[in-house]
């Protein structure tokens, strides 16, 4: 049986609508997409479908900051507790 292929969005509605196990599934067929990436951080980083692990959370924040994107690196710097530095004024 051929796995179901699921577009971004799709993936984020998934996670979205609480249903973490199939959104690890669909956004891990974007896992070099910068919005997965820190989606599928979100789903290590809460433990959503998958046995919550801090590390593994910061490995993809890092890739997908990387690619630019800002929510990623704001929860990167929250697994190693350094969000004062990037939350001053």
């Amino acid at each position: 049986m051929e796995e179901k292929r699921y577009t971004l969005q799709e993936a984020i509605d998934l996670y979205e609508n609480d249903r973490y196990e199939e959104a690890f599934k669909a956004l891990s067929q974007h896992k070099k997409d910068a919005e997965a990436q820190y989606y599928l951080g979100m789903l290590y980083f809460e433990g959503f479908g998958v046995e919550k692990d801090i590390e593994t959370a910061e490995r993809w924040f890092r890739k997908a900051a990387r690619q630019g994107s800002l929510d990623a690196e704001y929860m990167r710097l929250c697994c190693t507790g350094n969000t004062s530095s990037c939350c001053k004024g």
